[in-house]
């Protein structure tokens, strides 16, 4: 027998209550998917382990903490992620950019920036690989 949400869904009222975006929150976290569980977690500076799943299980935890403009955040950071692992950014549907323009963020300027950043990790790491080598 199916239990029916109407009665349910009458009552809802905006905005949602703290317990109501809990449950929104818990729900997409569990049905992330398996590379993107990691880097939301290290996002939110959770302790992350080699298995995804306690991954899951933690974050779920620490979004208990969040307060209901947090746990807001999360949310739109959330349908956010495909569009944010993108390579390309020349779809009309990009909803990073779209969220971008709404916000005012200068979407280049944040793009430049991120892929300075990329390239200092990328020389850094070349650097410390060279030094073991020529140490060896």
């Amino acid at each position: 027998m199916q239990k029916s949400n109407a009665p349910i869904l009458q009552r809802v009222s905006a905005p949602l209550k703290k317990a109501d975006l809990l449950a929104v929150a818990h729900y997409l976290i569990g049905h992330l998917s398996y590379g993107q569980v990691p880097a939301l977690a290290k996002r939110h500076k959770v302790e992350v382990k080699k298995d995804p799943a306690s991954a899951q299980e933690l974050l779920v935890k620490q979004v208990g903490t969040y307060d209901e403009a947090e746990l807001c955040k999360l949310l739109l950071e959330m349908s956010l992620l495909d569009s944010a692992y993108q390579r390309s950014s020349t779809s009309r549907d990009d909803v990073l950019m779209d969220a971008a323009k709404r916000y005012r963020v200068d979407a280049e300027k944040l793009q430049k920036a991120v892929a300075k950043e990329f390239a200092a990790k990328r020389d850094k790491k070349a650097i410390k690989q060279k030094v073991r080598k020529t140490a060896d």
